[in-house]
């Protein structure tokens, strides 16, 4: 390959552009997924340790977990997160904190509505923050089986941090209500919730299905069974038609 040369012919410094294309080329790291295991993460009480990884192109993030109360607890806290517009601050492939002390950066819009969360260090904010996470906690614990279940802290953690990053012309209330549009919902997969989940209604549901099945068979056979009676019954009469006993019976003897 010929020398780069500038307009007066001298060589230019560093690699051709072609040349800086091949390196990239061989340098660049293939594309992967982050998958965060929060139930692993923050049951050891640590960031950054055992709960996170990184999946290949040629891995299924499906699998990423291994039970299914793992998996609904975890994309629970994910939907959360997102609808509350926090993600996660990760660096070198660990969920770290920030300058500030934060584990979540802020994404998405604020929350607005006609109240405000209050100036930082104000007795106002103060008390906002504990009025919505106590109605938080008031609103859930009704709704599962087990009020210090896992989901309701971990939950509650988040809140909290969306809370303590949240800006003072901020309405907590609008936050305390996208809060519960994600955990109050019944669209679980898991059977830690009392009442309906999609669990139970996929179970009774099927459970409806199969007794209509039953019926709907239990009817066919009763009506076979009187259809094959009916169809003996009237064979029976045409033999006894065709044998001539029908009317008959006094043309063979005299009296």
């Amino acid at each position: 390959m010929q020398k780069q040369v500038d307009l007066f012919g001298f060589d230019t410094v560093g690699l051709s552009f072609n040349e800086q294309q091949e390196v990239r080329a061989v340098t660049r790291k293939p594309s992967v997924t982050v998958v965060i295991d929060r139930k692993a993460l923050w049951s050891s009480n640590t960031y950054g340790f055992g709960g996170i990884r990184e999946l290949g192109d040629d891995e299924d993030v499906a699998s990423a977990t291994a039970t299914s109360d793992t998996k609904a607890d975890n994309m629970t806290i994910e939907r959360l997160e997102k609808k509350l517009g926090l993600a996660p601050v990760i660096k070198d492939g660990q969920w770290v904190r920030d300058e500030l002390g934060f584990t979540y950066r802020r994404v998405g819009s604020k929350f607005k509505g006609e109240r405000k969360l209050g100036e930082q260090g104000s007795m106002l904010r103060s008390l906002n923050k504990q009025m919505v996470l106590t109605s938080a906690r008031s609103a859930l614990e009704p709704l599962f089986n087990d009020p210090c279940c896992w989901v309701i802290l971990a939950s509650m953690g988040v809140l909290a941090a969306r809370l303590n990053m949240m800006s003072p012309e901020e309405d907590p209330y609008a936050c305390l209500t996208a809060f519960l549009e994600v955990m109050a919902q019944h669209d679980f997969i898991d059977n830690q919730r009392s009442g309906d989940t999609i669990r139970s209604l996929t179970r009774r549901e099927n459970e409806r299905q199969r007794r209509i099945s039953n019926k709907e068979a239990k009817r066919a056979k009763e009506e076979a069974k009187t259809k094959a009676k009916n169809e003996a019954i009237e064979r029976l009469m045409d033999d006894y038609e065709n044998d001539g006993l029908d009317g008959d019976f006094g043309s063979d003897y005299d009296y």
